[in-house]
């Protein structure tokens, strides 16, 4: 660990430390940011862990859609293609900062929008049916 740290330094050890850190915060936030929904607050949500996998997989599936469709739009637009492919191309901080916002903050905003959607309904979901007859 020594020779890794001689041959880096440490303040870039830090820095990649303090990047996989903030990756995995974002990476896992359709999971964390429903379950401090469901957990949290004066109202606690029932099934808990339910609702975060349920949140979480409703936010990565919209992710998922809005990649397929913007794809799909490069791939109909040839120019449009073009022009994109020389940007991402281009190697500097223009183009990582691109990509970041293009791919990051829509995971966000669809974690967002899971929780609160899911949130809002998830007591009506989860009660028990009038009809239901207990288990013996």
């Amino acid at each position: 660990m020594m020779q890794v740290v001689e041959t880096f330094g440490l303040e870039l050890m830090a820095w990649m430390g303090g990047v996989a850190a903030g990756y995995l915060a974002w990476a896992s936030a359709p999971f964390w940011w429903p379950a401090m929904r469901a957990f949290g607050g004066r109202r606690r949500l029932p099934r808990p862990l339910l609702f975060s996998a349920c949140a979480g997989c409703l936010a990565y599936a919209a992710y998922l859609a809005l990649l397929v469709a913007l794809r799909l739009l490069i791939l109909a637009a040839p120019p449009l293609s073009a022009g994109m492919e020389q940007l991402t191309s281009h190697p500097g901080i223009a183009a990582t900062l691109l990509a970041a916002l293009v791919y990051g903050l829509p995971l966000l905003v669809f974690t967002g929008w899971a929780a609160r959607f899911l949130g809002a309904r998830w007591a009506r979901v989860m009660a028990p049916s009038p009809d239901a007859q207990p288990a013996p």
